[in-house]
């Protein structure tokens, strides 16, 4: 085992000497936005992401899906009679969006040679976006190709589900991309004081990674100023709780075997449990791949690999999730099996070292720390959380200061009844004899 952890350790320390090693992100401030700055010279290209709080809990119920409608509208936005993503896209570089609960982030990409091109068209699509009829059609359209696109994927369709076990709020709950029925009631004149009322400077973030050397000077500060100065408030709205010991939510689609995802509550990252739970993430991860006999590392995306445990410490309401496709072996036997370790981890007194979950968990944090875009993010995050934005020392700090004490500690704080979603093939043999 030690030798084991001591491989892990030296992965940590040499095969990621851009993330591991880097020097701590520049931090400043600019009209009320926060700039963060990685210089990254090894690095082939420039990341920025660009965070507003114009997220989930900025929407009515009756508005579901309007911030997915309204960032994707500025990404269908016509630059020089070109829509934003595909001049962009023509210029060697992308552009995305994510909508969390509190914030919609964009990430733009580019080569350090076209960087301030790129960044002066997402600047000026930002500053202006188009609200015209063609223009919302084109991003509605977007949108609901996506919805159906994840609406395939179980383990995406689980999560959707128990999104609103622990909100904040209803509204933080409501489907990131919307629903196809909410969308089609929503025009331009819904995007336009959407865009008016939460589009503002305050709180935001910038934050660029890579060869940011490759920018024109100001390129950062002038994307901070692109938008008004203010602060947007989120809309109060509230969720009622279940009653129960247990939450279960059971769904079916058009998929091969049935899913279970257990997501039990989690410390956020200015916790003192934030180190324990990455090590009990990790050691879960394992855990649960042993039992059903399959490799630990499958493959890098959570929708491709038969079971797994995930930290999502960037939520709002963090949470560890447990998964278990049923295509392993018996559905029944290893939905079981994932319940009980849990439960069992919780009830018995660790003995031993934990030197390898803890090397596990730092090359787990780095090894997915690589891209930019999450380089990027994390900063972020933990500047928003009032941390320092060096997460790769904290998070590396925080695992290697955890006890079997504290494993234990956070195992029984947090490893309780968790809210359980099931997602199950359709019969359709039933649904052929009573269409």
């Amino acid at each position: 085992m030690k030798s084991r952890a001591a491989a892990l350790a030296l992965i940590c320390a040499f095969a990621f000497p851009s993330v591991a090693l880097a020097a701590a992100p520049a931090v400043s401030n600019s009209g009320g936005t926060t700039v963060i700055q990685q210089q990254d010279n090894a690095a082939p290209l420039v990341h920025v992401t660009f965070v507003v709080r114009a997220g989930l809990n900025r929407q009515t119920m009756a508005q579901n899906g309007v911030a997915a409608l309204t960032a994707q509208t500025i990404l269908r936005t016509a630059i020089d009679g070109v829509p934003l993503e595909d001049a962009v896209a023509a210029h060697g570089g992308g552009v995305h969006f994510t909508v969390d609960p509190s914030d919609v982030r964009f990430a733009v990409e580019s080569t350090p040679a076209q960087a301030s091109t790129v960044f002066d068209l997402f600047r000026r699509a930002v500053a202006a976006p188009a609200f015209d009829a063609k223009t919302v059609t084109s991003a509605r359209g977007a949108l609901q190709t996506q919805i159906t696109m994840n609406q395939q994927i179980a383990l995406q369709v689980g999560m959707d589900m128990l999104a609103g076990n622990d909100a904040a709020s209803a509204n933080a709950a409501l489907p990131a991309l919307g629903i196809p029925g909410a969308l089609a009631q929503m025009g331009p004149a819904d995007v336009r004081d959407f865009y008016a009322k939460f589009y503002r400077r305050g709180g935001s973030f910038v934050s660029g990674v890579g060869r940011l050397d490759a920018l024109a000077n100001g390129t950062l500060e002038a994307l901070a100023q692109t938008l008004p100065a203010g602060d947007s408030t989120a809309v109060a709205v509230s969720l009622p709780k279940l009653e129960g010991t247990t939450h279960q939510y059971v769904t079916h689609r058009d998929i091969a075997a049935p899913w279970l995802i257990a997501q039990y509550p989690a410390p956020p990252i200015d916790s003192k449990d934030y180190g324990p739970m990455l090590v009990l993430s990790s050691f879960m991860q394992r855990t649960l791949s042993e039992i059903a006999q399959v490799p630990g590392v499958v493959s890098s995306t959570a929708t491709s690999r038969a079971v797994g445990a995930m930290y999502q410490f960037d939520r709002t309401d963090p949470n560890l999730t447990l998964y278990v496709n049923g295509s392993i072996g018996n559905p029944n036997r290893a939905f079981a099996t994932a319940l009980s370790v849990a439960s069992i981890l919780a009830a018995t007194k660790l003995n031993g070292p934990i030197d390898e979950f803890k090397a596990l968990a730092a090359g787990d944090f780095v090894s997915e720390s690589t891209s930019l875009e999450s380089r990027a993010w994390l900063a972020v995050l933990f500047s928003q959380n009032g941390q320092s934005a060096d997460y790769v020392g904290r998070t590396l700090n925080a695992i290697a200061n955890t006890s079997n004490a504290d494993l234990q500690r956070v195992a029984r704080q947090y490893l309780g009844n968790p809210a359980i979603a099931l997602v199950l093939p359709r019969d359709n043999s039933a649904q052929a004899q009573n269409p």
